[in-house]
């Protein structure tokens, strides 16, 4: 039974910015507002750029320790999006 819930929708984004890091850590979201939720993130599963088109998309992978999200980071339009959640 797969738990995802397909979300595609905008959200508020707090994120953190590290020097002396690997790359894949500089910059992730930390905490994020969704139905006036505040969800603090405590592990960073994958980061990874693609491509939609002529747009580069940063796909991350986080988990608040009880359920996982996807989120998108639009370089364009700077926009942060929740893509999908998998529920505990």
């Amino acid at each position: 039974m797969d738990n995802t819930l397909l979300i595609n929708a905008r959200v508020e984004i707090v994120a953190s910015f590290h020097t002396g890091t690997d790359v894949l850590q500089i910059c992730f979201p930390a905490k994020m507002r969704y139905k006036n939720q505040l969800i603090d993130f405590s592990e960073l599963g994958l980061r990874h750029p693609t491509m939609q088109g002529k747009r580069m998309i940063h796909a991350f992978d986080m988990s608040d320790g009880v359920n996982d999200y996807r989120l998108e980071f639009d370089a364009e339009s700077l926009t942060w999006t929740l893509v999908s959640i998998l529920e505990g």
